[in-house]
């Protein structure tokens, strides 16, 4: 089929005087026809013509000959050529409504659809008695589409031109109406008659809006001079659409634009493509986003899975050495030796679930952004040192030298930091680089530069291979690795270190060479403070209430260099002691105890002071009792089991009210 510029240049070739009626209606038909091609949306441009339009399905009889057709849809000018309305005859046989119908009708759509060639045809149907020309090509395999209209009383040439014209302003207002791109392009083959490049016929408007080239700027010019590294690809894709006629529909990529563009082609006659071009860029953007969303969450939830099954592994180890170990002690023939040795296991596997658990609390508290830290002045020397005195006393049957280097004088080196979360950061560092290093040396320490703390970990282990390297820091992540000494583990330390040091407003990165050893630096913000005379306070007295002896065992000897610890045994004897001590400047109050609960006695001592600070001490700390703790008038929860520093921390957390700063940290040191 001729493209509708040829034909237009055809018909004003001819005149009123010396052309052919026939060979003007043909043209006249086949422009309109390549136009109709041209448009994506059937309702809005075939109800604006006034020909008579319809989409049809071939159907054959049993020996595959084409023998009458199915109307699939028509326009609103169809009823005004036939006199059928659309229910009359939409998703019915022609040989249903017209029994009678010609078959030189039938054999000529017939032979368009097989052929695959538009074809014109003028006629007179004796059904509704009317003349037509029509024009038919095939719009798909067994489908064909007919545009007619009736000429009965068309005789005057005059009224044909206008007609053409007229066609012609609506198509291009409709082309340059359309909120969709449309481009209409010509394929050109190289000397051995294979398409290179195509040449760019027309566009409208929302196409250069789209696009940002000019119509002016475009128009007779080739794809591949418009845009030099187009991708070859691309012009294949489109090229095999003209050639072949299959309509292809795709979303592109443009990096000259950086849009993403879902694309409709077609082709209208051979040689010929058009494209119908929406900006589909947030659409696009909206679905990767969810397409990495959903990747992240599957890789979240593998890494869960396999985190699940080690947990269940590493629990349940340490439980049968607790459990196997309490059945033994139970043993009265147990030997004083192997007694000892139960006890440390038991205390072993304790401490190891507890690490398992406090991981698990610490990781959740980052993610829900519950995780806040408490800066308060801390000598980081001192602290550096009890890191390297612990690591060097837990490893002292490995052989591998521990080394710290530190950049201030030790009475110069007092800083606004919080401890713990800085010693638990350190701390996790140094646990993986002694897992993973037989023999050799491990460094750390810190160095100040440009306002910053700067940390570093070194060792000489088995190192990390680069494409492993991403893992360290993401959730439940574990490598493999049968060079390494011990893999249990919960997958979650590296993930909390990144998470304290986020909060500490800082960055962690790594170095690291397979069997060479590893290297882990971060930094966090330099806060220095002035060292102050230490000068220690007056005692203090201290009520406990606590009712389980071993309990306050150990807490009267974390509390007694602090002062006078007074010891209640239940509820009221901690009423009774509060209201007989009107000195009592702290309380460490047990939640379960007999006659009066840890709450009740907190309500009550409530009522008459509200600044005493009261330490909860308690086991039961999820969200519910957190909140009834907080609701009774506790200011802050130590979690069972605790450790002395668990407790200096929280004292030292009140310490401003308590003019206890000097007194604890001599105590903590």
């Amino acid at each position: 089929m001729q493209n509708s510029l040829q034909i237009l240049e055809k018909l004003e070739a001819l005149s009123i005087e010396n052309c052919d009626t026939e060979e003007f209606k043909t043209l006249l038909t086949l422009l309109k026809l390549s136009l109709i091609e041209q448009q994506s949306k059937f309702e809005i441009f075939s109800n604006t013509i006034r020909e008579g339009f319809a989409q049809c399905e071939i159907v054959y009889d049993s020996k595959g000959k084409p023998n009458d057709y199915k109307v699939l849809r028509i326009n609103e000018a169809f009823p005004f050529h036939t006199g059928m309305e659309k229910e009359m005859i939409v998703g019915k046989r022609i040989l249903e409504v017209y029994p009678e119908m010609d078959k030189k009708w039938l054999d000529f759509y017939g032979e368009v659809v097989l052929a695959k060639k538009p074809n014109s045809m003028t006629g007179f149907d004796h059904n509704t008695k009317r003349h037509y020309v029509t024009t038919a090509y095939s719009n798909g395999q067994d489908q064909f589409v007919m545009l007619f209209r009736d000429i009965t009383e068309e005789k005057d040439l005059e009224i044909a031109q206008i007609e053409i014209k007229k066609q012609k302003e609506e198509k291009n207002y409709l082309l340059n109406n359309m909120l969709e791109g449309f481009k209409h392009c010509e394929i050109l083959l190289d000397e051995d008659n294979l398409p290179y490049d195509f040449k760019i016929l027309e566009v409208n408007k929302a196409y250069e809006t789209q696009t940002g080239l000019k119509r002016e700027e475009i128009i007779g010019k080739t794809m591949l001079q418009i845009f030099p590294d187009i991708e070859k690809s691309w012009i294949e894709t489109l090229c095999n659409v003209a050639t072949t006629g299959k309509s292809k529909n795709f979303i592109d990529f443009n990096h000259n634009t950086g849009k993403y563009y879902d694309i409709s082609a077609f082709s209208p006659t051979y040689g010929e493509f058009a494209l119908f071009v929406r900006d589909c860029t947030e659409r696009e953007n909206e679905r990767l986003k969810l397409e990495k969303a959903y990747k992240k969450a599957e890789e979240s939830d593998n890494l869960k899975s396999a985190f699940l099954a080690n947990m269940s592994h590493d629990i349940r180890t340490p439980m049968n050495a607790i459990l196997g170990c309490s059945e033994l002690l139970g043993n009265e023939n147990l030997d004083k030796e192997e007694h000892k040795k139960c006890l440390q296991h038991i205390k072993s596997s304790g401490n190891r679930l507890l690490s398992l658990i406090s991981d698990i609390v610490d990781i959740s508290k980052i993610d829900s952004q519950q995780q806040k830290l408490i800066f308060d002045v801390h000598n980081l020397n001192h602290l550096m040192y009890d890191i390297r005195d612990q690591f060097t006393l837990a490893n002292s049957d490995k052989k591998i030298i521990l080394t710290l280097e530190v950049a201030l004088e030790d009475n110069n080196s007092c800083i606004k930091t919080d401890d713990k979360r800085l010693n638990q950061i350190l701390s996790n560092l140094l646990e993986n680089a002694f897992k993973f290093t037989e023999e050799g040396e491990i460094t750390f320490g810190y160095s100040i530069k440009d306002g910053f703390l700067e940390f570093f970990v070194k060792d000489t282990g088995i190192g990390i291979k680069p494409e492993n390297q991403s893992i360290i820091f993401k959730r439940f992540g574990q490598i493999n690795n049968s060079a390494a000494k011990n893999d249990s583990g919960s997958g979650l330390g590296m993930s909390i270190v990144k998470g304290l040091i986020a909060l500490f407003e800082g960055e962690i990165w790594l170095y690291s060479e397979l069997n060479q050893g590893s290297e882990f630096f971060f930094k966090i913000p330099y806060i220095p403070y002035k060292n102050e005379d230490k000068k220690r306070p007056k005692d203090i007295k201290i009520l406990v209430a606590e009712d389980e002896e071993i309990n306050f065992y150990l807490l009267n000897i974390w509390l007694k260099d602090l002062g006078t610890v007074l010891h209640a045994k239940n509820g009221q004897e901690a009423l009774d002691l509060f209201y007989a001590n009107p000195d009592i400047e702290i309380i460490v109050m047990d939640i379960r105890m007999p006659i009066l609960n840890g709450l009740e006695v907190t309500k009550e001592i409530r009522k008459s002071n509200t600044t005493i600070p009261i330490i909860a001490h308690t086991a039961y700390a999820m969200n519910d009792e957190a909140q009834s703790i907080k609701e009774a008038g506790c200011t802050d929860i130590l979690i069972k089991p605790a450790k002395q520093k668990d407790l200096i921390c929280v004292l030292e957390k009140h310490s401003k009210a308590l003019n206890l700063r000097n007194l604890i940290s001599n105590t903590s040191n």
